[in-house]
Parts: C-alpha cells; sequence; structure tokens
C-alpha cells in the first residue's frame, strides 16, 4: 500500500513539468512578440557613409561589362552610369558629375582603349577630379539556381579613383555591391517582362552604389537580421 501511494504521487510530476515548460515556452514567445512591437519598423536609423569625401569634386562614372553581357544588352554600361549618376547627384547636392553621354563617346566612339588608361588620364580626358569605375561581375533576369525563374540580379565592384598628383593608381574606396529584384525574396516575377525587371534591378542597384557615399536613413524593417 505504501510503494502504491509513492507511486501516485510521483506520476504527476510529469504533467506538471510539461506544464511548466509549455509556460516558460509561451513566456518566451510573447517575449519575442513584445520585442516586435515595441520596435516600430517604420522607424529610420542613420547610416553613416561609407566615403564622405567627394564633396565639391567633378566624377566621372565608369562602367565595365565582359563582351558577353554586351552581346546580349548594348546598352549596359551606359543604363547603369545614367542610373548611378542620377543618385549620386541628387544626393550630393555640391559635387559634380561628368554626363553619362560624354563616358559613353569615350568608351564607343573615340576609339580610345580606355580600359587601359590611368585614373589621372580619364580625369584629364573627361576633365574630371575622381572616377568611379564599376566592373559587372553579374547582370541577369534569371535567378542563379533556378534558372527558370525572373529574377533580377546585379553585382558589381565599385572602386573610387583620386585623379591627382599620386596618379590616382589606387582605390581610396573599394567595395561589392549586389541588388535584386524583388529584393529579400525567393519568388521571381512572372508577370513582368526582362526589360521591366532589369530597370527595377538596375535602379536598386543605383540606389545602393550612391548611397555608399552619403549618410542616408534605412527603414529598420529593410535592415538585414544579425
Amino acid at each position: 500500500m505504501l510503494r502504491s501511494l509513492r507511486f501516485t504521487s510521483r506520476t504527476p510530476a510529469r504533467p506538471i513539468l510539461a506544464g511548466l515548460i509549455g509556460v516558460f515556452a509561451l513566456a518566451a514567445c510573447g517575449g519575442c512578440q513584445m520585442a516586435y512591437f515595441l520596435t516600430d519598423p517604420d522607424k529610420t536609423e542613420e547610416v553613416k557613409a561609407e566615403y564622405g569625401k567627394i564633396g565639391d569634386r567633378t566624377v566621372a562614372i565608369l562602367v565595365w561589362a565582359d563582351r558577353s553581357t554586351l552581346d546580349i544588352y548594348p546598352r549596359t554600361r551606359y543604363r547603369i552610369g545614367k542610373a548611378v549618376e542620377y543618385w549620386m547627384k541628387k544626393n550630393l547636392p555640391e559635387a559634380r558629375f561628368v554626363r553619362a553621354e560624354e563616358v559613353r563617346r569615350l568608351q564607343e566612339g573615340s576609339g580610345a582603349n580606355w580600359e587601359g588608361m590611368t585614373a589621372r588620364q580619364l580625369c584629364e580626358r573627361l576633365k574630371c577630379d575622381m572616377v568611379l569605375r564599376v566592373d559587372l561581375l553579374e547582370y541577369t533576369t534569371r535567378a542563379s539556381g533556378t534558372r527558370e525563374l525572373r529574377k533580377g540580379r546585379v553585382r558589381a565592384t565599385a572602386n573610387l579613383y583620386d585623379g591627382g598628383e599620386k596618379g590616382g593608381e589606387e582605390a581610396v574606396y573599394e567595395t561589392v555591391v549586389l541588388a535584386t529584384y524583388p529584393p529579400k525574396s525567393w519568388h521571381g516575377v512572372p508577370d513582368m517582362d526582362e526589360n521591366q525587371i532589369l530597370h527595377e534591378t538596375v535602379e536598386t542597384f543605383a540606389q545602393e552604389t550612391a548611397r555608399k557615399f552619403y549618410d542616408h536613413g534605412v527603414l529598420l524593417r529593410e535592415k538585414p537580421a544579425r
């Protein structure tokens, strides 16, 4: 009888323990939800420029793309250069920029080997102080893992050169910029044609590139998770 009593006195321990675990789990989940609601996703956080020394100088934006890309998209260099110029000019009011049409004439109509020119030579040719060279690594409307999925992707290195007395042999700032459309999505955009996808992707890429050079606000919901 005593053994039976001892056995029955222990049997409720398991459901009690399970209940306690459930309570703690709910509390933790509630804490996560509370933290989410306490953080307003529409609030912005100020982000400092990665390179904020352009000032009032004149910048030329030159875009490089491989031959296979240019064969499919002949206007790629001009398209990206024009978009980056627009967003930088909009947000760097003191700076001046060589018009994309002038850069295009150098790249396509002058016969000059612009790829082999130093930053100082380019600055002399285009009458500017700095050169922002954007080298395309990816320029596509197809997802890398699933080729039948339509998703814009532009990835490039961006190197800023100062064509001063040292000749601009080394970049004063360098980075890699990646833009996808739609951003932060595993799904494609089947209801958009290729030109629309490229337009949106290039605009996103140009904004991301320009943001490297000026202070700006970022919505908390757009910040990458840590």
